[in-house]
């Protein structure tokens, strides 16, 4: 009698959950529609409860916000928990949205073509890290400074372009410059350090280029994408940018080993 009174509490359960899975996914969906509809330019990548009551969390174009459950109002700022000490949970968020996207990041640089970036090659190189940047970008230049103490360090830069304004722009119109001169190392020391710039145009890769850093949910320069596929945002010194990639380095052995 009880094993006939378990399959049939079995039997009523799991549609019901269905349903309940199904009633949410809809909430979603509809609220997701509300917020597009008045604002019709949001890139919304994701939506989905918050742990504050009332209030869910979107991913849009690589951010996150957050809006009420009427769709009334949205919140652009950071969510800590205070329930036992202080928890950033928007950090958190962040954090776990990178870990996901970090493989198809992983895979998607793999994939270029090595010809279309604009590489700073260690002599001893040991490691090698992606970076998107735009050489009106105070941090990209500071960064580039580093460059004889990145490559002592045995680290290997790869460059992207990322016009931060957008296609078209004044800053897209300088990377173009830099892709298209003959020396295009040169070119890059030139004007990032020099802030001077050449006058040569060509078939350049920065549009396609761009497309990666929507998909990869870059807002801001330098990005930096390590071995792994994780995203590094803004400036770290030579000897700081070495711990974060020996750091990552040993996360990725560590994941193998477990997986084995």
């Amino acid at each position: 009698m009880q094993k006939l009174l378990k399959v049939v509490f079995m039997i009523c359960f799991i549609p019901l959950t269905v349903l309940l899975v199904a009633d949410e996914k809809q909430d979603l969906a509809d609220l997701q529609k509300q917020i597009e509809d008045r604002i019709p330019n949001i890139n919304i990548e994701s939506i989905s409860k918050s742990l504050m009551p009332g209030v869910y969390e979107i991913l849009s174009s690589g951010q996150i916000l957050y809006v009420s459950a009427d769709g009334k109002y949205l919140l652009s700022g950071k969510l800590f928990s205070i329930e036992s000490g202080i928890k950033d949970l928007t950090e958190e968020s962040m954090q776990n949205i990178d870990m996901k996207m970090a493989p198809m990041r992983r895979d998607k640089v793999s994939a270029l073509n090595k010809k279309d970036m604009i590489i700073f090659k260690a002599v001893n190189e040991k490691h090698r890290i992606t970076v998107f940047t735009d050489v009106d970008c105070a941090y990209c230049r500071k960064l580039h400074q580093e460059m004889a103490n990145y490559n002592a360090l045995g680290i290997t830069v790869q460059y992207m372009g990322f016009p931060r304004a957008g296609l078209g722009s004044p800053s897209h119109k300088k990377l173009q410059t830099v892709w298209c001169a003959d020396d295009r190392n040169d070119a890059m020391n030139k004007a990032k350090l020099e802030r001077t710039f050449g006058t040569n145009t060509c078939d350049d890769p920065i549009a396609e280029q761009y497309k990666l850093v929507k998909l990869f949910g870059l807002t801001g320069t330098p990005a930096i994408i390590l071995k792994s596929g994780r995203y590094l945002p803004g400036y770290a010194d030579a000897g700081k940018m070495l711990a974060l990639i020996e750091e990552d380095e040993a996360s990725m052995a560590n994941s193998v080993v477990k997986a084995e």
